[in-house]
């Protein structure tokens, strides 16, 4: 290699680590050392997800045109990249998906012991995720994926309980066993304590590595954990290929937009990022013209140039301007130069075309109040607006959906491997019984519910739709409360029943004998003595008749 394309290299690889060490804040070298993908390759994609994030908080760049160096043309940056990738987020996630396990035995009805054990994995589950927060997670490492092709979640059992951690993607690297989707390996970087200095940053690292077993026999999965500051250096090493008690590595992750062979996933920004510079390039060259349209280029002529230097532009102002006595006929005059840049509807509609465009490329419709200003905005509006943003969130969830369905069942794996992890959530088992995991998404979006409440009722009166399901849905209610409100209402109906059906006695008279009560004409049984004790006592003292 030439020393001057040597040396080009090296310029890249200083500038790609500069930018990965300040959208990253983990040490390019100490990831390096864990990676197995070719060096020059995991720099430029880690650099590129740098970049990305780049565009996300600070805005894409953009190239000014028109100025010589008289003046400084406007340069505000204008975030569509990240508005887009936020409403996008909000819209998958802003509603956290309902995540419950049901029983998948072939039994119609679990018995009371599987009823239990389901409702202690359901309150295990729920008291997990809502001490680690994960709506919010969700939200932000929805985020994360968008910018940053992909995003992995980690669970975690140790003395304390379970945490629950989502990583960007230059937080990790990952391998899969081959010709699966399964992790062979998974290391993870979480910055413990951030500082400016390199020395006072913390970062813990995690890295599992799954050793596959002969046939018959569970892979086995070793853990080593270490501390490291912001410049790579070893601080601590806590564990060193420690055997753990499951057969999997307990991570998922999770790629955006990914074709068929594609293990890296693709970035919203890249598709955005071309738009987002061109508006702003346009915006800002309409600035501008704003701009010379209220300052206009004056100018003089036959003028004292003493006289004119200083010229003010305020309102109201008075110019003593005087000629050039130097000149034989002097004529002076004054006059100024319309800005040629003045705003024009063909430079609002170019405006309006990309940023529609842009909104197009991620099917967020391109929608404020003023354009919905007299509009109908019923649910079913609303929804047809919202549709392409609808199909998109329901395409995202076939891939969030079943990786958040492997984290529970790590979960629910480990619970059982590390049953002293989790006496702070449950008191009770969480295995022994056939379970299924339902991630069901929800949308935030308004719905007509009276119409809707009809169209469901409908369908559980058609048995399309379980009673399970409604009460759930419009109700409200967890697994347990619907079983025993179910099982209430079949209590019910069964007394019902027994009370509508009177008892026949044909022993005697062959006659239909109704044993229930009439309340307003049975006396009881004193009241039926005392007044037999009444007639005989009449009876001896009535006065006998004559003959």
């Amino acid at each position: 290699m030439a020393l001057d394309e040597e040396g080009k290299v090296i310029e890249a690889e200083q500038n790609s680590t500069e930018v990965i060490s300040a959208f990253n804040r983990i040490p390019y070298s100490l990831i390096n050392q864990e990676a197995t993908r070719p060096p020059h390759d995991l720099l430029a994609e880690f650099t590129e997800i740098a970049k990305y994030y780049k565009v996300y908080e600070k805005g894409a760049d953009f190239f000014s045109e028109g100025s010589n160096g008289d003046y400084t043309p406007s340069s505000m940056h204008y975030k569509m990249s990240a508005s887009l990738v936020d409403k996008e987020a909000r819209f998958l996630f802003a509603e956290a998906p309902d995540i419950s396990v049901t029983d998948s035995s072939d039994s119609t009805k679990p018995s009371e012991d599987a009823k239990q054990v389901l409702d202690n994995i359901n309150g295990m589950l729920q008291a997990i995720f809502k001490e680690n927060m994960l709506n919010g997670q969700l939200l932000k490492a929805a985020k994360d994926c968008f910018i940053g092709k992909r995003v992995a979640g980690l669970v975690n059992f140790n003395e304390d309980g379970v945490t629950i951690n989502f990583l960007p993607a230059t937080q990790f690297i990952y391998e899969y066993k081959l010709g699966t989707k399964e992790l062979e390996k998974f290391v993870a970087f979480i910055i413990v304590r951030d500082a400016i200095d390199l020395s006072d940053r913390k970062i813990f690292m995690k890295k599992y590595q799954l050793v596959e077993q002969p046939a018959g026999q569970d892979d086995k999965v070793y853990l080593t954990e270490a501390m490291y500051d912001g410049g790579g250096r070893l601080l601590e090493q806590y564990e060193e290929d420690q055997e753990l008690m499951i057969p999997f590595i307990p991570a998922v992750v999770i790629l955006n937009d990914c074709l068929t062979g594609d293990i890296y996933g693709k970035s919203e920004i890249d598709i955005l990022k071309d738009y987002e510079s061109w508006y702003a390039k346009l915006a800002n060259a309409d600035a501008d013209a704003e701009r010379k349209s209220m300052n206009p280029i004056k100018y003089t002529v036959d003028m004292d140039g003493r006289s004119t230097k200083n010229l003010s532009t305020a309102a109201g102002a008075y110019w003593d301007l005087g000629s050039d006595q130097n000149l034989d006929h002097p004529s002076p005059s004054v006059g100024s130069i319309e800005s040629s840049m003045a705003y024009s509807s063909a430079l609002k509609t170019t405006l309006d075309r990309i940023k529609t465009a842009g909104y197009e490329q991620v099917d967020v419709p391109n929608v404020t109040l003023e354009s919905m200003t007299g509009a109908i905005t019923s649910g079913k509006t609303l929804k047809a607006v919202y549709w392409p943003l609808i199909v998109r969130c329901k395409e995202k969830m076939k891939t969030w959906g079943p990786q958040l369905e492997k984290m529970v069942h790590q979960i629910i794996d480990c619970a059982v491997a590390f049953p002293e992890c989790i006496t702070k959530y449950v008191n009770g088992p969480v295995y022994g019984v056939p379970y299924e995991i339902h991630v069901d998404q929800k949308l935030p979006l308004p719905e007509d519910e009276v119409e809707e409440k009809t169209m469901d009722l409908s369908e559980v009166q058609s048995n399309t739709m379980s009673r399970k399901s409604y009460m759930k849905k419009w109700r409200g209610l967890t697994d347990k409360e619907v079983q025993d409100e179910l099982e209430q209402m079949a209590l019910e109906r069964q007394l019902i029943d027994d009370a509508s059906f009177p008892t026949v006695d044909t022993s005697s008279t062959g006659e239909p004998y109704n044993d229930e009560p009439d309340e307003t004409n049975v006396l009881t049984s004193q009241e039926q003595q005392e007044g037999a004790q009444e007639v005989k006592d009449a009876k001896d003292n009535a006065e006998p008749t004559s003959e």
